[in-house]
Parts: structure tokens; C-alpha cells; sequence
């Protein structure tokens, strides 16, 4: 048996015809970005977040970028960020000039203690979906009037305490690449404010006298809308799917939120183990693809200073999760992990 990591093939093909009509139900009205589809979307997206405004843009990186720009930040500025995060968080604060200040994460990967840190801003990740501590970021930030911008690429459909991912922070940033819960067949992101004068500096941001060209295109705006009507569809699967490897693999130790009145988006189904490269190398060659999330951080920077990142990184493996995957796959997948461990 052969399991892909990604499956966005399955989920095109599940509504092939449908994304198709709306592909091309676009294209005949000759309009190809900055059009109603997207007006329409950017509505839609802000109203499930709780938001008042979402602006589109070509991806979460340049949203991430707008967002501090828009905040004020600059080249003089220092930014928080955890240290294990996708390298887009990195890069949009790298692109801006400013100063990163790498933050070691707690238990299951999301920033962890800001004591005696002197910032001007701080930008979090909900890791692999589970949402991170906003109470105390929050705090933090309010105590010292600075902004709190919420890394929301990997958590849509995560809640926190009865409020949503996007709407955890000053400002937040969704990703669409295809690899996300809400898929664009292309590249895309979303920042979310409800501040109509950072509204305002957003737009400009996005096309106006900086230069800056980054946006959704009408046609993967009007799939997405599509494919929002079946968000809560495609969660409650990512649900099932996780539920099943935690009953299969009662003796793995799983990274993800336990807290009660936190919810994970399930973005990621990550595992925690000694023998991780040997596990993997084994799951390969049963026809397992399996991936680790994420290195791109530690690898440029000084060892020993982060030790919670550097025993989750030397212990983490992403097995596959997504709609359409087949009980029989996930069961697979948990019999070799089982045989692996003589279980």
C-alpha cells in the first residue's frame, strides 16, 4: 500500500466539477483579480472569524508582512517569534529588516515564556494547529502597549476559549496554500483586523504606492467560497481521522493540545518519538510517507539555547492527515507503527 502525505488530489477530485464551474464561471467574466469574488470571500472569511475586515493577498508570507507594516514596525524593530515555526515567519520579519528575537516553545510548540524579553511587537504560531496561550501573550502585549499578531496559518477552524483562530491577536493572517484545512489550488492568505484605519493601510499595502502587487485571484476566491460552505465538513473528518490513530496507537505519545476549552485545528497529527528517524525510515519503505515539522529555524541558528525546541524537533513526526483519507489507510499506518514498537 502506497499513502501520500498530501492529499489535495483527493479532495479536487471529490469536487472536481464544482471547483471547475467555478473556475470557469469566473474566467467568462473577464475579470481575473481585484473583482467581486473576492469582495465576497474576504466578507465571508472575516464573518467566521469574528473579524469586521479580512484582506486577500497572494500569500500568508505578504500577509504577515503587511501586518507588521501596517502596525508600524520597521527596520528599528524587534519581533518575537517562537523558533519552531515554517520559515514564513521568519522571512516576512527578515523582509521587514527588523530584529528577530527567537523565543523556545513550551510542551507542544507554541511560544513559550516572554519573561525579561524587551520587544516591540510579537508575532506567535498556533503550531500544527493547536492554538497557543492568548491570555498570557495578550497580557503581555497589553502590559507594554506593543502588538500582538497571530501566526494563523496552520489554525483555521482552532478555537480558543470560545473564540476563534483569527481573531487572536491585533491582527491575524490565515494561509491558503494547498496544503492547508482551506485549501487554494494555488497560493493565497488572508489578514484579519478590526481596525478600519489598519483596513485602510492594508488595502494600500496590497496595491498602491509601495509597489505592492499580492493578491487572491477571482477564480481561487470564488473556489474557496465553495469549499467554505464544506469547512465544517472537512474538519469533522480531520477529527475523525485523529480520533482514529489515538485509539490505534494507544501507547504514542501525541503533540497536541489537551487543555479543556481548546480545540486544534488538527492541521498537523504529530507523534513524539526516540527513534523518530529510524520509525520513519521504516514507515518509508512500507510505502508511508511521513514528514517532520519543522527545521528550517534551528538549523540557522545556535544549538543549546533552545532546549524544548530541540527535543520536540529531534522527536516529531507528521503522519498523514486529510479528508478522504480511508479508515483502512489510518489503520495501516497504525499496525506498522505498532509493529515497529513490538506492540
Amino acid at each position: 500500500m502506497e499513502i501520500k502525505f498530501n492529499g489535495v488530489d483527493r479532495l479536487y477530485n471529490e469536487f472536481w466539477y464544482r471547483l471547475t464551474r467555478r473556475a470557469m464561471e469566473t474566467w467568462n467574466t473577464g475579470r481575473v483579480v481585484q473583482g467581486e469574488y473576492l469582495q465576497k470571500f474576504e466578507t465571508k472569511i472575516a464573518k467566521q472569524a469574528f473579524r469586521k475586515f479580512g484582506v486577500g493577498v497572494g500569500s500568508a508570507t505578504d500577509g504577515l508582512y503587511f501586518a507588521m507594516k501596517a502596525l508600524g514596525l520597521d527596520h528599528n524593530s524587534t519581533i518575537a517569534c517562537p523558533v519552531i515555526s515554517y520559515s514564513a515567519t521568519r522571512d516576512a520579519i527578515t523582509r521587514l529588516g527588523a530584529k528577530i528575537k527567537y523565543i523556545d516553545v513550551d510542551s507542544i510548540g507554541n511560544i513559550g515564556s516572554l519573561d525579561g524579553v524587551e520587544v516591540d511587537a510579537v508575532v506567535y504560531v498556533n503550531l500544527y494547529g493547536n492554538p497557543a496561550d492568548y491570555d498570557r501573550l495578550n497580557k503581555f502585549c497589553d502590559d507594554r502597549g506593543i502588538p500582538l499578531i497571530e501566526d494563523a496559518a496552520q489554525s483555521q477552524g482552532a478555537w480558543y476559549h470560545g473564540r476563534p483562530s483569527g481573531k487572536l491577536g491585533k491582527i491575524s493572517v490565515y494561509s491558503f496554500s494547498p496544503t492547508k484545512n482551506l485549501p487554494c489550488f494555488g497560493t493565497g492568505g488572508m489578514i484579519l483586523t478590526d481596525s478600519f484605519q489598519t483596513y485602510k493601510k492594508l488595502l494600500d499595502l496590497r496595491k498602491g504606492p509601495t509597489g505592492h502587487n499580492s493578491w487572491i485571484s477571482e477564480d481561487h476566491a470564488n473556489q474557496m467560497t465553495f469549499l467554505l460552505g464544506k469547512f465544517d465538513k472537512l474538519q469533522k473528518m480531520r477529527l475523525k481521522i485523529y480520533q482514529r490513530y489515538q485509539k490505534n496507537l494507544p501507547n504514542i505519545q501525541f503533540l497536541k493540545t489537551t487543555e479543556k476549552g481548546l480545540f486544534s485545528s488538527m492541521h498537523k497529527c504529530v507523534i513524539l518519538s526516540n527513534e523518530r528517524n529510524k520509525l520513519k525510515t521504516f514507515l518509508e519503505k512500507s510505502g508511508i510517507q511521513t514528514q517532520i515539522h519543522y527545521t528550517y529555524l534551528l538549523d540557522d541558528i545556535p544549538t543549546n539555547h533552545y532546549p524544548m525546541a530541540e527535543l520536540i524537533q529531534a522527536q516529531c513526526l507528521s503522519l498523514p492527515i486529510y479528508p478522504y483519507l480511508k479508515n483502512n489507510e489510518i489503520d495501516y499506518i497504525c499496525n506498522k507503527i505498532n509493529y515497529f514498537y513490538g506492540v
